[in-house]
């Protein structure tokens, strides 16, 4: 007996000590492919990870601390989730083990998967943790003053294990929750998380629609529009990020309306960042195609096309922006779509300026307006 539980025992660690290894490697390899942005991320990000850290936290505490504004509390909350999932999307793959996953079914036992990937999931989810390291500071009085604190910290591993199991039921739930902030009326802050609670847990009995089966590839735009339906992860994380910046921005002019023009101008060149990055995804997909296209004597239109995507998804940001933050000045947004199409042209020519580009230009711009 306690021979047989022994050797289950070094098999449960050779299974857990193999799906580390190939999750630490399948990391290495996503950082691996963000390449092209490895100097922004140098010049942009790494001095500004404690700053990201605080905010991390800030948002948190106003989750915690929603008496007042509890709605506005609900809607931070329920971006938190998105975010987090938009995250753990990227890395699920790697937490699963997704390439060899059939094998080690038919091998090991079911329940040592799904615990092997709660442990990923936890180690992956910085959210859920800075979650639970604020939760370990607070007292017991304060615990029955903010009771909903758990149902978030509850919604955040519901989350990340839909994003891992059932990802195509987060769009019901997000939509669901979406719709109760959206209400003209206020709840308070229990009723808001029970309410997030309920919608995803509903969203789980909703059935996969799988359209791809409908979608027919007659001109450039539906072959376009397939692309993104089945590569939907390189739109998702910038509208995402998208989304995150804006909201931040949106809170900064109400807390600094001084620096209007200081933030009006980062919030477009994050636009032009993250639509003329879509460049990359593009025109590796013009090369994948190249000789099909040119086969059939489309190859000029082919080009032409491939330029249109990040185009659309900066067009849409800049819209965005323009109508949350009453962005007026004309000569600033046309000068800026100028300086996307020449960041698309460096994303495909020389991607190896593309990021110090970038950044010269944002500082330029920066200090003339």
């Amino acid at each position: 007996m306690y021979a047989i539980m022994i050797e289950s025992l070094s098999r449960y660690n050779a299974l857990m000590s193999y799906r580390y290894l190939a999750y630490t490697t399948a990391l290495k390899n996503l950082l691996a492919q963000l390449k092209n942005f490895g100097l922004l991320f140098a010049l942009v990000l790494g001095p500004a990870v404690l700053g990201i850290a605080l905010l991390l936290f800030l948002g948190l505490g106003k989750i915690v601390d929603s008496h007042e504004h509890a709605r506005f509390s609900a809607q931070l909350a329920l971006l938190y989730l998105a975010l987090q999932a938009v995250m753990l999307w990227a890395v699920a793959p790697a937490i699963t083990n997704s390439e060899n996953r059939a094998f080690q079914a038919h091998i090991f036992k079911p329940a040592w998967l799904i615990l092997i990937d709660c442990k990923l999931l936890l180690l992956s989810n910085v959210w859920l943790m800075a979650s639970l390291f604020i939760a370990v500071d607070l007292r017991l009085q304060q615990w029955l003053q903010v009771p909903h604190f758990i149902l978030f910290m509850l919604l955040q591993w519901l989350c990340g294990l839909m994003v891992i199991y059932r990802p195509y039921s987060l769009f019901y739930g997000f939509l669901a929750c979406s719709i109760l902030v959206l209400l003209p009326f206020s709840l308070d802050s229990l009723h808001y998380h029970s309410g997030f609670l309920i919608g995803f847990m509903g969203s789980l009995f909703f059935p996969n629609m799988n359209l791809s089966h409908k979608r027919v590839v007659s001109s450039l735009t539906s072959f376009w529009i397939s692309y993104f339906l089945e590569h939907s992860w390189s739109v998702i994380w910038r509208s995402a990020l998208f989304t995150a910046s804006l909201l931040a921005a949106v809170q900064l002019v109400e807390i600094r309306s001084d620096f209007n023009h200081a933030i009006q101008v980062m919030v477009l060149a994050n636009c032009v960042l993250l639509g003329s990055s879509l460049q990359f995804d593009c025109f590796a997909v013009l090369q994948k195609y190249r000789m099909f296209f040119q086969t059939n004597g489309q190859y000029r239109r082919f080009y032409l096309s491939h330029f249109i995507p990040s185009l659309l998804f900066y067009g849409a940001a800049t819209l965005a922006a323009m109508l949350l933050l009453n962005v007026l000045q004309w000569p600033l947004v046309a000068l800026v779509a100028v300086w996307c199409f020449l960041q698309q042209l460096l994303a495909q020519k020389k991607p190896a300026h593309y990021a110090l580009v970038w950044c010269v230009i944002t500082i330029g711009i920066a200090l003339i307006a």
